[in-house]
């Protein structure tokens, strides 16, 4: 079991890939102890099944690049992660959610999609900089979401140009696949 019940920043990331991360090399290893085994007394077509990875999540959002971190690791994870979402999962939590292809939540759950944002300091040049590394933020975020749930792009542009956040509840969100099962 993993939680991530805060803000998605570089301390919380780190945190909860290391344990994904330490999950996945225990799980290696008894594979390969496994497979060894069976070798060894000649039992063919032994299979290996993981137990999944549980993260209950509930996280009001958090730093882009952080988030993307545990999305890319919870996506690659060889031992299948399932999240379950509790209270709220805004902004960033829908891309950590959307990264495992179990994702469950209970019935009182808020989610949020709403636009990338920053903060522009320095130079015009600086600024300039920022805005188009937001906008290819923005992108990478919301071509995640497309692709992983029913939520169209005309919708994520109407909240950009909305400038809105958009609050659903766990039955919505189960009908735009965000999530693939309630828990009652």
């Amino acid at each position: 079991m993993v939680t991530l019940y805060d803000r998605i920043e570089a301390r919380t990331a780190e945190q909860t890939l290391k344990k994904i991360v330490e999950i996945n090399m225990e799980d290696e290893f008894y594979i390969n102890e496994g497979k060894e085994w069976a070798h060894q007394n000649m039992v063919e077509g032994a299979t290996f099944k993981l137990t999944p990875i549980s993260l209950y999540l509930s996280t009001p959002g958090g730093n882009v690049y952080d988030g993307l971190a545990l999305y890319d690791t919870i996506e690659t994870s060889t031992t299948p992660v399932e999240i379950i979402c509790s209270g709220k999962v805004m902004s960033m939590g829908i891309i950590v959610c959307l990264a495992s292809s179990i994702r469950k939540a209970h019935r009182s759950t808020t989610f949020m999609i709403h636009q990338v944002s920053g903060m522009n300091f320095g130079t015009l040049q600086d600024m300039k900089e920022s805005v188009e590394e937001t906008n290819r933020l923005n992108e990478i975020i919301f071509d995640i979401i497309v692709k992983k749930s029913k939520v169209t792009r005309e919708k994520l542009d109407c909240i950009i140009r909305q400038k809105e956040d958009w609050y659903f509840s766990a039955e919505e969100a189960l009908n735009l696949g965000i999530i693939t099962e309630i828990i009652d």
